[in-house]
């Protein structure tokens, strides 16, 4: 009779609800069948070693009991090799060996084991702790969870070593979105699904939660499918500053490229939290909206990444005029506009403007300089703003008061106060202070309308008090332009610190502006011109232009007098012509 073998009860694990063991209990001894001896076991090498039997021994198992007896030898090298309860140690040997799988699903493990799809639901707990331990990566699919085996695990694995999981650090938001790119690649090269690149995002988001941009997008509180929407089309602006991102490069954030539905029509039909939240936009093409193209609002793009600094230098903010595209003109004015232009030229010089607002700032002053051109029509208020940008060096960041109404109950006040913001980001930026022109301001700069009970005229009203209101904390340079003479309001007035009137150029004026734009023409021709036509510079310059094309069509350039005084006749018609209808 066989010699009976002492044992110890095998405690009871909560992996499956199976019998487990101590894989780190080094006096522990695994229950043999009574009156049998046990066999002398191999010495186990390597990892590799340990998985190829215990997935050899679990083919058709069941992973009962009895599987976990025969295969204890191999389960506690890896167990304490891995630092891995038994169960999740049998579990990660499963998938190694299905680990050429992008998807490794629960059934697919239950068909090598023959254990069925609600007994593998059992080892849910196991499988979703090999996912916390970076053993395993997890995704959703429209079939069901599937997992996969990272690369850098097997090769651990390969190597006999654990795997140790070491997130790569995230200092600034630079790094974050350094860092979505590269899992961009893995999720569209190597297989990462939309979900186990979500997750890591998030690893990389909570190292930069202190910047401004992960406080304001958690104060945004997203859903998980927007959340990746704003770092994709965020990831475009960052990587080449791309304004417009069609829905089908946004796709690519989920598996195969497939938005859900539900989600691509609330992006279409603007019903989605970041059009709500003011972070995206549809991009514009002449003036159409495209829905399916978005875009970062100015919102997003000089606030909630301002951190970037992808525009600190002031060229880098878009629909601004830079001084070295504007083109040199020489100008004529009246001698009261020529003194009192080259004093504000002076002033607004590099080398003077800094020296002047700190001098200001010291005599509690306000440092700001409003400045108002007024006067008739075609007097060269506009290109008096042009020019004195290229001699001083200045952007000019332009605004056509019009395009910024809006029939939505509030939304011009709200461009209006954006309008402002992003000036001062551009005033606070590195180099000169950029110009900021309201061109032909009449619609705001006219007196405000008391005791107005029409939207439009409320607008309006609203409109001129926060041009007001900015007037007084400017710290830059604004410069207004426009053909009112006697409407303008009294508020407006007191806050222009230079008010310059330009009046239609006298007869010397003109007859330097004929020469100026045609050259050909002697001092006698052009004094002609000027005593013969009360032109404005604006409509001299019409009727150059139109010698000019006709000098293209014609391929001659050879001066004509009456060709010339008939184009002045034609303009000084047009420019005064009668009213038409019932007299």
């Amino acid at each position: 009779m066989a010699k009976r073998i002492p044992c110890k009860r095998i405690p009871i694990k909560n992996s499956g609800n199976f019998r487990d063991f101590d894989p780190f209990d080094e006096d522990e001894e695994l229950v043999e069948m009574e009156d049998e001896v046990p066999a002398k076991r191999p010495r186990v090498k390597n990892l590799l070693e340990a998985f190829d039997g215990i997935v050899e021994l679990s083919v058709r198992s069941g992973l009962d009991d009895a599987f976990m007896k025969k295969a204890a030898h191999y389960i506690r090298y890896a167990s304490r090799k891995l630092h891995l309860p038994a169960m999740q140690t049998v579990l990660l040997a499963l998938c190694v060996e299905q680990s050429e799988d992008r998807a490794i699903r629960l059934c697919d493990l239950g068909r090598l084991t023959g254990c069925s799809n609600t007994r593998m639901l059992r080892f849910k707990n196991d499988l979703d702790a090999l996912y916390k331990a970076h053993y395993l990566r997890s995704g959703r699919h429209c079939d069901g969870i599937s997992y996969r085996v990272p690369p850098m695990v097997v090769k651990a694995i390969s190597e006999n070593q654990a795997y140790e999981y070491k997130p790569i650090p995230v200092c600034d938001l630079t790094g974050f979105f350094n860092r979505f790119g590269m899992l961009m690649e893995q999720h569209v090269h190597v297989g990462l699904n939309s979900e186990e690149m979500s997750d890591l995002l998030q690893e990389a988001y909570a190292q930069i939660k202190d910047t401004h941009f992960a406080k304001s997008i958690d104060r945004m509180d997203l859903s998980n499918d927007d959340f990746l929407i704003f770092m994709a089309i965020a990831y475009c602006y960052f990587r080449s500053d791309d304004n417009a991102v069609d829905i089908s490069d946004v796709s690519a954030v989920f598996d195969g490229g497939n938005m859900p539905i539900h989600v691509a029509r609330g992006l279409r039909k603007r019903r989605n939290a970041l059009f709500d939240k003011e972070l995206i936009q549809n991009a514009n093409e002449e003036g159409m909206a495209r829905k399916d193209t978005f875009c970062l609002t100015d919102t997003a793009k000089e606030d909630i990444l301002s951190e970037l600094e992808l525009n600190t230098d002031p060229k880098k903010f878009g629909d601004l005029i830079e001084p070295d595209t504007l083109t040199a003109k020489q100008l004529f004015y009246n001698d009261r506009e020529n003194r009192q232009i080259a004093e504000l030229t002076s002033i607004l010089s590099q080398e003077r403007f800094d020296d002047v607002q700190l001098r200001l700032k010291e005599a509690g002053m306000r440092t700001g300089f409003c400045c108002l051109f007024y006067g008739a029509p075609g007097t060269g208020k506009t290109e008096t703003v042009y020019q004195i940008a290229r001699a001083t060096g200045r952007s000019i960041m332009r605004i056509d008061v019009e395009k910024y109404k809006s029939c939505w109950v509030g939304e011009s006040e709200q461009k209006l106060k954006k309008l402002f913001d992003r000036y001062r980001k551009m005033c606070k930026a590195k180099g000169p202070k950029p110009i900021l022109l309201f061109n032909e301001a009449d619609a705001v700069l006219g007196v405000r309308m008391e005791g107005a009970t029409h939207a439009v005229d409320k607008m309006e009203n609203s409109l001129q008090n926060i041009i007001l209101q900015e007037m007084e904390s400017l710290e830059g340079i604004m410069i207004a332009t426009t053909n009112l003479t006697t409407n303008l309001d009294s508020a407006f007035e007191r806050r222009f610190l230079y008010k310059i009137r330009y009046e239609r150029p006298t007869t010397e004026a003109r007859a330097h502006i004929w020469r100026s734009m045609l050259p050909k023409l002697d001092q006698t021709q052009a004094m002609t011109l000027a005593k013969d036509f009360n032109l404005s510079g604006g409509e001299i310059e019409n009727i150059t232009r139109k010698f000019a094309v006709n000098a293209i069509l014609t391929g001659s350039d050879d001066l004509d007098m009456d060709a010339i005084t008939k184009a002045c006749q034609e303009e000084h018609i047009v420019s005064g012509r009668s009213r038409i209808g019932f007299n």
